[in-house]
Formats: C-alpha cells, sequence, structure tokens
C-alpha cells in the first residue's frame, strides 16, 4: 500500500509539475521585461567574467540567484528568456511539491486539483514566475523546508530543512521570516533536533557568508543600505498611506481575499500543520510590510503558505456546489480583472509598451549591430549591454544614479555608483560608443550629448546616441 501511495504521489508531482512548466514557459515567452531582470543579467555576466559580487561591482540582492543564472549564460549565452527558466522551473517543481502533499494531507483528487488550478490561475505567478526573479528559487527551497517537518520528525528531514531555509535566505533574505518560524517549530516539536535545524541552515548559508566576507559593508549596503536610501517616499504619514493601501491590495484583490479567508479558515479548522502554514504566511507579510516602499509582488512568496493553510477548507467546498461555483467565479474574475488591457496612452500603456519583449530585443539586437566587441554601451538599464554582449558600464541604472545622488562621492566609490556628475564625465569624454536612454529619463544628459553624439535610432520611447564619427559596424569596424 505504502509503494502504491508512493508511486500516486509521484505521478502528481510529475504531471503537476510538467502542466505548470509548459503554462509558464509559454506566457515567458511573450512576457513583458521587467526592470529587474537587467541588473539579475548583469550580475549573472559579472560573476560569469570573474567579478565579485558586491566587493567588485553594485548588486541589490542576495548572491545565489546570479550564481544560478551564470551557470544558463554559460551554456547557452545572454537571452532573456531563458533567464526566465530560473523562475520558470522552480515555480513549476513548487506546484509539484504543493499537489503532493494537498494528496498526502487529503487523499481526495478534489483538493489535490483546486490547488493546481488556484496556484496556476493566480496572476500574481502569471507575473512573477514568468520574469528572472527570485521568488520561484525561493519559493521552492521554503515549501521544501516547510514539507519536510510539517508532517514528520527525524534529525535528517531536520538538516535538510534547515539547508533548504539556508538556501532561501541566500537566494531572498525576508525568507528569514519563515525560517525563523520553522525553526521554533523544531525546536517546540524536537527540542534536540532544533541545533540540527540551526546546522543545516548554517550549511545552506555558507557560500553567502565566504561572499559576504570579502566585503561585509559592500554586501550590506546591497541588501539593506541601498534599499532603505532608494526610497521615494518621506514622512510617515506618506509611507503609511502607501503601506496601508498595498495592505489593502494584499488582502481585498479577489484572488487575494479568496485565499486569506481560506487559510484563515482552514487553520482554524485544520491540524497544528496548517496553523503552522499560516504562520509562515504571516511572518512573511509582516517581513515585507516593514519595507518600504511595500509592493504587490511580495505575495508571491506568501500565497503557497496561504495555499497549504487552506487545505481542510477544500472538501468543505466541494461539498456544495453554490460555494464553489461562487468561489471559482470570484477567483477567475479576479484573474480577469488584473489581465485587462491598458490603454495605450495610460501611464502603464507606455510603460508596457516600453518594455515590450520584443522591442527589447530589437533594441539589444541593434547594439549588438552598431557596436564593435570592444566599444562600451552606456545604457540606463543594465540589460543592454549583456544582451547586445558588449561592454557596459557598472553603477549607472535607474535605481543606481538616483540612490548616488544621496551619497558622497567615497561612498559613491565604495559601493560602486555613479552619479549623474560621473555619467556626464563618461560621455564628455566619449567613452562610450553609444548611449541609450528613454523619453524623461537622464535630460540633463541631452545638452551633453550634443557636443560630442549624435541620435542614430528611436525605438518608440527609447532613444539611441552615437559618438559622432564613429563608423558604422558594417561600414569596416
Amino acid at each position: 500500500m505504502a509503494g502504491g501511495n508512493r508511486r500516486i504521489e509521484l505521478l502528481i508531482f510529475v504531471l503537476a509539475t510538467l502542466v505548470e512548466a509548459v503554462l509558464l514557459g509559454s506566457l515567458a515567452l511573450g512576457h513583458g521585461v521587467n526592470p529587474d531582470e537587467g541588473f539579475y543579467l548583469a550580475g549573472a555576466w559579472r560573476v560569469l567574467q570573474g567579478d565579485r559580487l558586491y566587493a567588485d561591482f553594485f548588486f541589490p540582492q542576495m548572491p545565489y540567484l546570479p550564481y544560478v543564472q551564470a551557470v544558463q549564460i554559460a551554456v547557452a549565452g545572454p537571452s532573456i528568456v531563458l533567464s526566465r527558466m530560473v523562475s520558470v522551473i522552480p515555480g513549476a517543481l513548487t506546484l509539484g511539491v504543493l499537489c503532493t502533499i494537498a494528496w498526502r494531507w487529503s487523499r481526495k483528487p478534489a483538493v489535490v486539483a483546486t490547488v493546481a488550478l488556484a496556484y496556476a490561475g493566480h496572476v500574481i505567478f502569471w507575473n512573477y514566475l514568468t520574469v528572472t526573479k527570485t521568488y520561484g528559487l525561493a519559493n521552492l527551497w521554503l515549501v521544501w523546508a516547510f514539507v519536510l517537518i510539517a508532517s514528520r520528525s527525524s534529525s535528517w528531514r531536520a538538516a535538510a530543512a534547515g539547508l533548504c531555509g539556508g538556501l532561501a535566505i541566500g537566494t531572498r533574505l525576508p525568507a528569514v521570516a519563515v525560517v525563523g518560524v520553522l525553526f521554533l517549530w523544531v525546536a517546540r516539536q524536537a527540542p534536540r533536533r532544533a541545533p540540527i535545524f540551526a546546522a543545516g541552515a548554517v550549511i545552506g548559508l555558507l557560500p553567502c557568508l565566504w561572499i559576504a566576507s570579502r566585503d561585509f559593508d559592500a554586501f550590506w549596503f546591497g541588501n539593506y543600505g541601498f534599499h532603505s536610501l532608494r526610497r521615494e517616499l518621506t514622512g510617515v504619514v506618506a509611507i503609511l498611506q502607501q503601506k496601508v493601501v498595498t495592505l489593502g491590495r494584499w488582502l481585498f484583490l479577489p484572488q487575494n481575499l479568496v485565499l486569506w479567508v481560506g487559510a484563515g479558515l482552514g487553520a482554524w479548522w485544520g491540524d497544528a500543520r496548517h496553523r503552522l502554514a499560516l504562520a509562515c504566511a504571516l511572518m512573511l507579510a509582516l517581513a515585507y510590510l516593514s519595507a518600504t516602499p511595500t509592493y504587490l509582488e511580495y505575495t508571491a512568496q506568501i500565497i503557497p503558505f496561504l495555499l497549504l493553510a487552506s487545505l481542510p477548507v477544500v472538501p468543505l467546498l466541494w461539498s456544495r456546489r453554490s460555494w464553489l461555483l461562487g468561489v471559482s467565479g470570484v477567483y477567475v474574475f479576479g484573474l480577469l480583472f488584473a489581465l485587462r488591457p491598458a490603454a495605450s496612452e495610460s501611464y502603464r500603456g507606455r510603460k508596457l509598451s516600453l518594455w515590450r519583449l520584443d522591442n527589447v530585443e530589437q533594441v539589444a539586437n541593434y547594439l549588438h549591430r552598431e557596436a564593435a566587441p570592444d566599444d562600451a554601451v552606456l545604457s540606463w538599464w543594465e540589460g543592454y549591454p549583456v544582451l547586445a554582449r558588449r561592454p557596459g558600464f557598472g553603477g549607472v541604472g535607474f535605481w543606481e544614479s538616483n540612490v548616488a545622488k544621496k551619497l558622497d562621492a567615497e561612498a559613491q566609490r565604495r559601493y560602486h555608483v555613479r552619479s549623474r556628475d560621473q555619467i556626464k564625465a563618461l560621455v564628455e569624454t566619449g567613452r562610450p560608443r553609444l548611449v541609450v536612454f528613454p523619453d524623461g529619463s537622464w535630460e540633463d544628459l541631452v545638452p551633453v550629448l550634443a557636443q560630442g553624439y549624435q541620435p542614430v535610432e528611436r525605438f518608440g520611447a527609447l532613444q539611441v546616441y552615437r559618438r559622432a564619427g564613429a563608423l558604422r559596424s558594417d561600414e569596416g569596424e
């Protein structure tokens, strides 16, 4: 019987993973570019060239994802779509784990199907597991850590759970909130195994600790100091207002509301495992709510634990057809509402146009053609030089240049970010062959560019300048 259950669990895991991989992979092929994909690409590219994270260049996240992404780049070269597999594959595997646990805890196909549909149909995952982000990989580690200790207790499970927790923290720092909850769970259930869990977490963090030790000040700035400086909100009232609005979206957007209500009821009706899942979700929410500004996308890491907490509610939902239809209708409405098209002249429409995947690829191909291998490209978005396979300039991205205004010259050098004056100096010396930025950004560079550069191509709102007198690559370079 046990062998039959294991075969069923394996089948569920494989089918759920494959179907979700196809869905996420298909969406990733056409999804617009997320601006954060630029610094992930640039970080992985620099790592591949032998540079050290933080110590040699600025990077604003924990270190593990760039190393994973560097493997993909080493095999297939820099690519937006291929790089997204670091989100798609872990995201699909996470659903496989969730569906397997749904079967193990309920033995009901309807519960498994509900978890699969709720996960696969959530708009947050459509948006953030289909682009290069840390959520997919961090979620996989955290869910594995949860599963390893939530049902059974053993020393090897505690060690493996701690290892997964350490890997999650090394991928995304707020994961420490869940790891803390899991440590307290182990300490309460089996106190002797708490040190084993902690030892596993330390082992998972060893590469991160080694990377941080090479320049801890720059490491801390990239993961904390930068984020506290880049905030554009000032004043207690404005910050609280932004948090309240975002919290409202976390709780009351239709799909999220269904999951929070289900998680609350599931923790009430279920056992300690479901309450543990809700505790993980709540601690993550508190951790992310402490950040300024707070974003809707952070729920991408909370949702898997809401699904786990909601499992006891699902059989009751299926027993009452009117309830099932009502909840399903709310969930589908939430998906369709979130996917409504934006007016082309609206701010959202213009932003979507700027970051269309085909537009980004056209710009990168143009830069590749128009610059020789040694010609440097100055771009307000870090991804363009990497995708064009041309040298770029570090610390000039839109986030970095904004933060540089709040640092003195020594701190700018220390943390590898460039001020607007330093960017102007690069242009004045003629070091970049090409300069690219969109309308409304770097406008103060235009007078400086006029002295030695000329506009040569436009891609929607994006303007490309070329150094005057520079020959086209197809004319002899």
